[in-house]
């Protein structure tokens, strides 16, 4: 469990010698001293003992309930307590759950995929259902409520298998309620303040674990919440023990807003994205025959022209963005599907009964930037759009579209204002005519495609090997950007937000050191600053750009020296692969 590893080490020989209690690695015994002949409990926790220094030979495993060992310092040479996970999501969309009568999956079940504000009036019909005894839970992230309509004690349920519900003690009773979670799980940022009014004494934190608040000089009372992204879980006691609170986005102005009955937070974590196999479909749609995800359920993960088998009523959109064409042949009747939960036909936007052909939409990695015109030919008065518009034709901007030029990124124009009406999705390109090329006369609102948040590793070309993070991951100026063969770490796994490619190790971005926009720029990685030399865009001939110039773009250094996989800037060369990058969703 989460509770504090410990190990109680007691001398054989010599009864003057007073225990000695561990609780963390220790990578060399010889020095705490301790005699050549000792005798040890393992109060807590699971650890591993090795017979060399800095954890090295064959490991013996060592766990509590068993007694009294009895070990040699010639035996024993480091200690390392064996940790928790840390809180993990697949498939967030992938909502369901399992609910059984009886403790190890005995008696009756009952599945569901929404929201259970009353778990009572949910089983009212199934007379025999003696209560909740164990959990599965195959998809998603859920909160677990001690009372009615998400109220009472709270416990986070994860993908996995819960054998007994008594032993979720945080409850200290039946669970009354369920609820989904759903938010950005790729990037999470919070901000304690030990003032009830934001101000005084804060700390944030950042895709990170904090087991003990204390120990990094914040108090244990925290009086205010900011949760800026992600789900993060608060807990009572240090090392993740006690009563939890849910936090999701949002301010929590004190203790009440967020279930508690008093200020104190001793740890607290985040619940993170966990990257799948590259062997798993970047696109995966969920299609059901019945409205409500009810009826026959079949998997999309690649394009379907004919469904004439099948006739889809309801959709969820696990993995990727999808278009949906409800009339065969005619491009602009389409709907645009991004990943979420559609229960009909008019949630999608749709307004037939009949849904013709779905088909997964391209992965992109470029900021959305569009321009609308008053005249045709892109000419005349220019509007310049980089973020959502609800109406094209307010009062403030009365702009009557003639044609219009995708500039970068996908985006979705509606006919009516507030993203309502008949839609079309944009892709980077000239429409010289919007009357002729949509048989709209204008467009009534726009924004731009939600791209999902996946993590990807980066492929050189003609290397084949991947973009790498080496150095010391604790501090920014000791880190370096280089390529090297496939590991399966951290170090090769990256996000793209906000123009920025994002490592998973370290939570820094690609930087041009310096800024200098001159060709042989070192890459490096730096934290969030938003400028222009950490901003990139991928390029549909496999070249990765920087927003300093269109004629940078990422290469490998190269050469005879011990920096030739390093990573810089060059001027685009044709036919030259070490500047081409494959990106491989995960």
């Amino acid at each position: 469990d989460c509770s504090i590893p410990e190990i109680e080490l007691c001398p054989q020989s010599d009864s003057a010698y007073c225990p000695i209690y561990i609780q963390r690695a220790v990578p060399n015994l010889e020095e705490l001293s301790i005699p050549k002949s000792v005798s040890f409990t393992v109060n807590s926790g699971v650890w591993l003992a090795y017979p060399d220094i800095n954890f090295k030979g064959q490991a013996t495993v060592l766990e509590e309930d068993h007694g009294l060992f009895e070990i040699s310092a010639t035996e024993m040479k480091s200690l390392l307590p064996l940790q928790m996970g840390g809180l993990k999501v697949e498939m967030p969309m992938n909502l369901k759950v399992i609910i059984y009568e009886k403790p190890h999956f005995h008696g009756q079940a009952k599945d569901f995929s929404e929201h259970i504000h009353s778990v009572p009036n949910f089983l009212k019909n199934d007379g025999d259902f003696q209560g909740i005894g164990s959990i599965r839970v195959i998809g998603g992230v859920w909160v677990a409520y001690a009372k009615e309509h998400f109220k009472g004690q709270q416990f986070l349920l994860e993908e996995g298998h819960f054998e007994d519900t008594n032993a979720l003690g945080a409850l200290g009773g039946p669970i009354l309620s369920f609820r989904y979670l759903q938010a950005n799980f790729i990037e999470s940022s919070i901000t304690l303040f030990e003032s009830d009014l934001e101000s005084g004494k804060f700390i944030d934190i950042t895709n990170q674990e904090i087991s003990d608040l204390e120990e990094i000089g914040f108090g244990s009372e925290t009086r205010s919440i900011h949760v800026k992204s992600g789900v993060w879980v608060a807990y009572q006691q240090k090392c993740f023990c006690g009563e939890q609170y849910i936090l999701e986005k949002g301010k929590y102005k004190c203790f009440f807003d967020w279930g508690g009955s008093n200020n104190i937070i001793m740890s607290i974590r985040p619940i993170q994205l966990e990257p799948l196999g590259i062997n798993e479909p970047p696109h995966l749609l969920k299609a059901f025959s019945k409205p409500g995800f009810q009826g026959e359920c079949i998997d999309f993960t690649k394009e379907s022209s004919d469904l004439t088998s099948f006739t889809p009523c309801s959709f969820k959109v696990l993995r990727g963005c999808w278009l949906l064409y409800y009339q065969e042949g005619v491009f602009y009747n389409q709907c645009v599907l991004e990943e979420g939960l559609y229960a009909d036909l008019t949630s999608c936007g749709c307004p037939t009964s009949t849904v013709k052909s779905l088909k997964p939409i391209d992965y992109i990695f470029e900021e959305p930037s569009i321009s609308l015109f008053a005249l045709e030919h892109c000419e005349g008065r220019e509007l310049h759009l980089e973020e959502a518009v609800n109406s094209v034709l307010n009062k403030d901007l009365h702009f009557y579209t003639q044609s219009v030029w995708v500039k970068s990124g996908l985006w979705i124009a509606y006919e009516g204002p507030n993203f309502l009406g008949r839609q079309i999705l944009l892709d980077p390109t000239e429409i010289p005519n919007w009357t002729a090329f949509s048989r709209w006369k204008t467009i009534g609102s726009l924004r731009p495609m939600k791209q999902p948040a996946v993590y990807i590793r980066i492929k050189n070309r003609a290397q084949d090997e991947y973009l790498t993070v080496t150095g010391n991951l604790a501090d920014t100026r000791a880190m370096s950007v280089c390529i090297s063969p496939y590991s399966g770490k951290n170090t090769q796994i990256w996000y793209y937000c906000r123009g920025l490619f994002k490592s998973k190790a370290s939570d820094t971005c690609l930087d041009v050191i310096g800024g200098r926009d001159t060709p042989g720029a070192k890459v490096a990685l730096w934290t969030e600053h938003g400028q222009f030399r950490q901003k990139w865009r991928l390029n549909k001939n496999g070249t990765i750009s920087s927003y300093l110039s269109e004629q940078l773009v990422l290469d490998v250094k190269g050469g005879n020296y011990c920096d030739k996989t390093h990573v810089i800037v060059n001027q685009p060369l044709e036919g030259k692969e070490t500047q081409k990058w494959d990106i491989e969703i995960l």
